[in-house]
């Protein structure tokens, strides 16, 4: 039996995603938040890090706390400790320095190093984006040299595209013939919302734009005065779509700021649209996935936005994943088992039963 991995990784925003199959053909998912943590150095600092069991590096003269132990130390010390995160916008953020110890930390802790040189981890990017921010160029390139470092043969297909791959949007042609992976596949994550429209398992466009959760967070933080970090707790405890409270400031303007983040990101995905050209003479389904989609009753809010616009496409269904956090690590781990067994045809070693 083949020994070769196939795994993949989300290195979102917000969260450090990686999958792979167990034994039994299962999927497996692990997480760990994006986030660090810098504590100086004390003559019993480590002593106290290893004493709480919390994830550390030591670089120069700081200790830094990674994932959710970072959040404990942070809401221990308030004030005194500042949460930073190694991502911003869905890319490597350029105004922290510690960012690549950080990621590569991360990849230790969660991935580590390829059992095999035929063993493959599938990643995914940001498409281009619209709206005049960050590329990915760089990001792109920072994370498949620390994969390759480890060993690695790296795939690298665009975030929206994942989406795609494990939820199997399906068009329906004149004739009645299924057409799958077919239609507009997103990913509505921390820093970025991205769109991919793809036909038979083809991409055929893909865009990104800084809107989604941490746009959303901010615009009710300004217009509130009430902190970021609560207005995550609201969002992630209480929004319910199906039930709005209106005399909750945060969750009305939790409300007010997704539907416009809904509509920004749908208008300039019709834009994009039209600038290819692209003709489809059979309505599209919408597939949305990522941790913005997951508070209750997202798909009756996406739906009421989505049908008022005046969109290019024709739209048959709008659906949201039943697993929204995990769908895009999931349908890059899809792309990592078809590119692990292309390889080992290709040197003549039989792939895995499960696989």
């Amino acid at each position: 039996m083949s020994k070769n991995k196939a795994l993949s990784n989300d290195s979102g925003t917000m969260f450090f995603q990686v999958a792979e199959l167990d034994e039994k053909g299962n999927i497996s998912t692990k997480c760990i938040r994006n986030v660090f943590v810098e504590l100086a150095i004390t003559e019993d600092i480590e002593e106290i890090l290893k004493q709480n069991k919390w994830h550390y590096i030591k670089d120069d003269n700081h200790y830094y706390v990674v994932g959710e132990d970072a959040i404990k130390v942070a809401r221990m010390f308030p004030g005194k400790v500042e949460l930073r995160r190694p991502m911003s916008e869905g890319v490597l953020n350029k105004g922290e320095d510690k960012k690549m110890i950080v990621m590569a930390e991360l990849i230790n802790m969660l991935v580590g190093k390829a059992p095999t040189e035929d063993s493959v981890v599938c990643i995914c990017i940001s498409s281009d984006p619209i709206d005049g921010s960050s590329d990915n160029t760089y990001h792109k390139a920072r994370l498949e040299s620390m994969y390759k470092r480890n060993g690695w043969n790296v795939k690298v297909i665009e975030e929206g595209m994942a989406v795609c791959l494990a939820e199997r949007p399906t068009m329906i042609e004149k004739d009645g013939t299924e057409v799958p992976y077919s239609g507009i596949s997103c990913s509505f994550g921390a820093g970025r919302a991205n769109c991919v429209l793809s036909y038979k398992g083809l991409q055929v466009i893909g865009a990104s734009i800084a809107i989604s959760g941490d746009w959303i967070d901010r615009q009710v933080s300004n217009q509130t005065d009430v902190a970021i970090s609560q207005v995550i707790a609201k969002k992630e405890k209480e929004l319910d779509f199906t039930n709005i409270n209106y005399d909750d400031d945060v969750i009305f303007a939790l409300d007010a700021y997704y539907t416009e983040m809904i509509r920004k990101v749908f208008s300039a995905f019709g834009k994009k649209f039209n600038t290819v050209k692209s003709e489809f003479d059979a309505p599209l389904d919408i597939v949305i996935a990522g941790g913005t989609a997951m508070p209750k009753g997202f798909v009756n809010k996406a739906e009421e936005v989505i049908r008022k616009l005046d969109l290019p496409f024709e739209i048959k269904n709008i659906r949201v994943s039943e697993d929204p956090r995990n769908s895009v690590v999931k349908g890059c781990l899809a792309q990592a088992v078809v590119t692990m067994n292309k390889i080992e045809k290709q040197k003549g070693s039989t792939p895995k039963k499960d696989e």
